[in-house]
């Protein structure tokens, strides 16, 4: 037996979620070997013909998305099609739960990223949430700016009544913070603007000079969700 066949063997006998032994269960219609897990009831094949059925390649797909690589990159470099990409990245974000506010979350920065849709005279704004304590996003949306998506971002952090809430001068947030918590002061929101910075930098459709505009906001929005919360 060879090493690269041992090592095949030993890694298609664990299960991938649980970790337990697995048995034989009989062979595909191209006679490969397949395997099932007492524990899960789940069933894997030996030697997989095609990289989107590997246990591992959700895992890839997240931390090649959160070093900044394009659709096209990632689908290369994984040796899967474009479109398998695109599923996968919206059935792993649809799995992922945002963080809680937790009693350490007291003071908030609220802030608009812009980019663009489709062409270069769409913009579109990438609207959040930034906890000053924790360092973390609660909230966020992709779309235009409108006082009911900046109620339905801040209202879950007015509930827990923070301390304070941080944002530029735009009109529109006097409409949505009470008096109490808002604060428009001199560079109140740095931190925020830091952050929008590593956005641009990490994630290569939201550079100010690109060409990768985005096709499609439910993607944008699943990207953003692995980059934030993965």
């Amino acid at each position: 037996m060879t090493k690269s066949t041992f090592t095949i063997e030993n890694r298609a006998k664990m299960c991938s979620i649980c970790s337990n032994k697995l048995i034989k269960y009989g062979r595909t219609k191209d006679g490969k070997q397949r395997y099932k897990c007492k524990s899960c009831n789940q069933a894997t094949v030996e030697i997989y013909t095609y990289n989107a059925y590997l246990s591992t390649i959700n895992y890839n797909i997240i931390q090649l998305t959160k070093e900044g690589l394009g659709i096209r990159s990632t689908a290369r470099y994984l040796k899967i099609s474009p479109t398998t990409l695109l599923k996968r990245l919206l059935e792993i974000a649809s799995k992922i739960v945002p963080p809680k506010i937790t009693e350490q979350d007291q003071e908030f920065q609220f802030d608009e990223l812009r980019t663009f849709h489709k062409k270069h005279l769409k913009p579109i704004w990438i609207t959040y949430t930034f906890s000053l304590q924790t360092r973390k996003i609660h909230t966020f949306h992709v779309g235009y700016r409108t006082v009911e998506i900046f109620k339905n971002l801040l209202s879950p952090i007015i509930h827990t009544k923070p301390t304070k809430i941080y944002t530029d001068k735009l009109n529109t947030y006097r409409l949505v913070i009470p008096s109490e918590f808002h604060s428009t002061r001199f560079r109140s929101t740095n931190h925020i603007e830091r952050n929008h910075l590593n956005l641009r930098t990490h994630l290569k459709r939201l550079n100010r000079k690109t060409i990768c505009y985005t096709k499609n906001i439910a993607i944008l929005s699943a990207i953003l969700t692995i980059y934030f919360w993965s």
